[in-house]
């Protein structure tokens, strides 16, 4: 990837006191740098690429950049503006992302990381507010994210990779802010996150983001049937956060709930279970992130901004650092911590200077095995 022009801005890296953990900041242009979503898989399998978005405010064009984390180098993907929900092929050859070409239409586009030749996919027509988030199925041939429908409600809208066929899968005007991730393992499984009594104005803005029950999270297979309902959120607990994410191919799902933080908001649940399993009180957990060999969590803390790394199987956690962002109300202020898919990195964002960046923090040496005694 050296045929590209690319830019090195990271700084130099500084210490955490408390951990020993190092941490650089990876970006430092004046603009708005901010990672996707952890949920989404924006990592190469081998750890080497992640892709970060790039922008000067939220009314303005923004643009997909590339990260190799070995040499910090960095390089833009797309010059069109007005793109979102990114994802990594399978095999970290290939990114699929939405390009917006007005209100009611966007096209799905593939871009080969090695030349940058892109193509289209597919152009969907007719729907408003495709969804800033997207998922692919383990095998590269589904790719999903969400769109606001004609007759009001959301829905997933489902693209064929292949044959580039596009189909509305499931619908319910409540799934408006629905977090859709794939099963990492057999991949015939959707997550979708349920904000019950959610409610859209007719421009598209949420008025309101949940109800009296809360948020709580379902399955359904990748055709959008076989709808299996979670004992989490209410009855079966406190509602959802809206933060939740695969545990590697366990099966078992990582969430946080509006819980107090002495009786355990971090949980785990899975089909079957009657209520959510506490994996870790004491501190109010908020983002987290699961590693994806299924034993290690990430998470952040609010309002004070600590990233913690725990052990699932344990529960044990420990400070990593400080990300010194404001949790401010703009998405970008949060750190929204993930790992590296071989666990050795952990990223997050923070505006300490002012902009939201990205940073890197190397996990120490016998950090994690200190967190499974």
């Amino acid at each position: 990837m050296t045929r590209f022009k690319e830019y090195v801005e990271s700084l130099r890296p500084r210490t955490c006191p408390e951990s020993g953990a190092k941490i650089t900041q990876l970006t430092s242009a004046a603009y708005i740098h901010t990672h996707i979503y952890p949920e989404a898989p924006i990592f190469s399998p081998d750890s080497r690429y992640f892709i970060y978005n790039r922008f000067q405010s939220l009314d303005g064009p923004n643009d997909l950049w590339l990260c190799d984390v070995q040499t910090h180098r960095l390089r833009r993907l797309t010059y069109e503006g007005a793109v979102s929900a990114p994802v990594m092929g399978p095999d970290g050859r290939w990114m699929v992302y939405l390009h917006r070409r007005g209100t009611t239409e966007f096209a799905i586009k593939r871009l080969w990381l090695e030349t940058g030749e892109s193509e289209t996919v597919a152009v969907a027509v007719g729907y408003r507010r495709p969804y800033p988030l997207g998922t692919i199925s383990p095998d590269g041939r589904w790719y999903v994210t969400g769109v606001w429908l004609p007759e009001g409600d959301f829905g997933l809208l489902r693209v064929d990779l292949q044959e580039g066929a596009i189909k509305i899968i499931h619908r319910d005007p409540e799934i408006l802010n629905p977090h859709m991730q794939f099963e990492p393992g057999e991949g015939r499984d959707l997550l979708v996150q349920h904000n019950r009594g959610g409610l859209l104005d007719e421009a598209g803005n949420i008025v309101r983001l949940v109800g009296e029950e809360g948020a709580t999270i379902y399955l359904v297979d990748y055709e959008g049937q076989n709808l299996r309902r979670l004992a989490i959120g209410k009855p079966y607990s406190a509602p959802t956060q809206g933060h939740q994410c695969w545990i590697g191919t366990t099966r078992r799902i990582l969430s946080t709930l509006v819980e107090d933080p002495e009786v355990g908001n971090l949980v785990t649940i899975g089909v079957g279970d009657e209520r959510p399993t506490v994996v870790a009180r004491g501190v109010y957990f908020c983002h987290p992130n699961a590693s994806r060999d299924g034993r290690w969590f990430v998470s952040d803390v609010w309002p004070t901004g600590e990233i913690m790394v725990g052990s699932l199987e344990t529960g044990r956690y420990r400070l990593l650092c400080h990300s010194e962002a404001s949790f401010g109300r703009p998405q970008y202020t949060h750190p929204h911590p993930f790992f590296s898919p071989d666990a050795r990195y952990v990223f997050f964002n923070s505006d300490r200077t002012g902009l939201s960046q990205i940073h890197m923090v190397e996990i120490p040496d016998g950090f994690l095995e200190s967190l499974a005694e």
